[in-house]
């Protein structure tokens, strides 16, 4: 259990840093609250009270200070403050806590909400490595025509090398305006060259669901990705395939690479029936928030496709459907991005996306850096590239199908 200052500590430590500096920097010493979304005042703490906690800031102080009394320029005082929560930020080591100025925030709130401007790659990090990764290219965008894969791995953007760098200051130069060039350099497993790939940004609109009725009244939906869109379309694909009467249903999450928890959750509500879907865990052990599905569903034998890039949002779809007992998950393990992120909007407009908590499943089980196992284990053959297999040759789907007709 947190002590009273261990707590004062963590909500205080940040906000304190920046109104401290700011009223150094300037004089001043009230009237400042850079943390919008703050509800609670900063609290007022004298550094050199002898609190062990908040003395530990002094040197970053002192550092200011002596930047402002000798650095030959002068710095405004908003770039030093910048600087130094981006420092704070980058100093955790996860490549998934990001501070982002204003408007690389609101490129990232923009394609939250499912368009944006750039090539259209979902990236990851290689957690043996550090390297920023393909999970997904994204369908019908210049990077999918391309031939870009799952797994690649993106050495260099235009003549910036990502060696490290954080997936968000990859994605912040892979974005740019419609019409734009770029280029990018890529390592693939197996592939003793590097591979060059110019392409041309275009308007990213996604569309994440995709469904169709195969052989023997056998529903199938495929969703890329997690979007605030998804939930509706795929209330249509289940609309349609109830009306065409299929009989059972395939659920296929491969390369989807996850996105937005709350359309997570209200697909697998469509899904499971009643129950707990997915909650979450802080560092002390405390939960945090626990996500649930009402009684209504969609009552057909149901499986689940799923592959080693299936990540975050796939994962607990994937994962709730699987400890509930209410799908066979059938393919390879995923990917094991099991984390939360939380996003903290500054005054100006900027913001900190941060760590907070992991994922864990209904049965209590954590999704990050283990993945979810299959029901059936099952690898494609003689296929190279997992991301679009044909249909006759993809056996993942025939080992789906052939799982549901032997419950209907």
């Amino acid at each position: 259990m947190l002590t009273d200052k261990s707590k004062r500590f963590v909500k205080a430590t940040i906000s304190y840093l920046l109104v401290f500096t700011i009223a150094f920097l300037l004089g001043a010493v009230f009237g400042v609250r850079p943390l919008s979304a703050l509800k609670e005042e900063t609290p007022s703490v004298d550094v050199s009270s002898g609190d062990d906690e908040f003395y530990e800031l002094k040197p970053a102080l002192d550092v200011l200070n002596y930047i402002r009394k000798r650095y030959i320029e002068d710095v405004p005082v908003e770039v030093l403050v910048k600087g130094a929560i981006k420092g704070i930020v980058q100093s955790l080591g996860d490549p998934y806590s990001v501070f982002m100025d204003a408007k690389e925030y609101e490129d990232f709130m923009i394609s939250v909400n499912g368009s944006f401007e750039g090539v259209g790659l979902s990236l990851g990090v290689d957690e043996k490595t550090g390297s920023v990764i393909v999970i997904a290219p994204i369908e019908g965008t210049p990077a999918h025509k391309a031939g870009i894969r799952p797994r690649d791995r993106i050495v260099k953007v235009n003549d910036v090398e990502l060696k490290g760098k954080t997936v968000d200051e990859a994605v912040k130069l892979l974005r740019g305006k419609k019409g734009t060039k770029v280029t990018i350099y890529i390592e693939r497993p197996g592939v003793k060259d590097l591979l060059k790939y110019e392409l041309v940004r275009d308007n990213i609109i996604l569309k994440t669901v995709k469904w169709d009725v195969l052989r023997d009244g056998i529903g199938y939906v495929r969703i890329s990705s997690f979007d605030s869109h998804t939930p509706e379309e795929f209330r249509n694909a289940l609309l349609f395939l109830q009306q065409k009467g299929v009989k059972a249903l395939v659920l296929d999450l491969r390369n989807n690479p996850g996105g937005a928890l709350d359309a997570a959750v209200e697909v697998a509500d469509a899904l499971m029936g009643e129950g707990l879907v997915v909650f979450t865990k802080d560092k002390y052990g405390h939960r945090l928030e626990e996500y649930y599905s009402d009684k209504a569903k969609i009552d057909l034998p149901l499986t689940v496709l799923i592959n080693e890039n299936s990540a975050s949002a796939a994962e607990i779809v994937a994962g709730a459907l699987q400890d509930t007992g209410r799908a066979i998950l059938v393919g390879k393990k995923t990917f094991g991005k099991g984390t939360v992120q939380e996003l903290l909007p500054l005054r100006d407009g900027s913001g900190i996306k941060l760590t907070i908590a992991r994922y864990f499943l209904p049965s209590g089980r954590c999704i990050d850096g283990k993945g979810v196992e299959p029901d059936v284990e099952v690898a494609l053959q003689n296929v190279d590239y997992s991301y679009e297999v044909p249909r006759e040759k993809d056996e993942q789907l025939k080992k789906a199908i052939q799982v549901l007709k032997a419950h209907f």
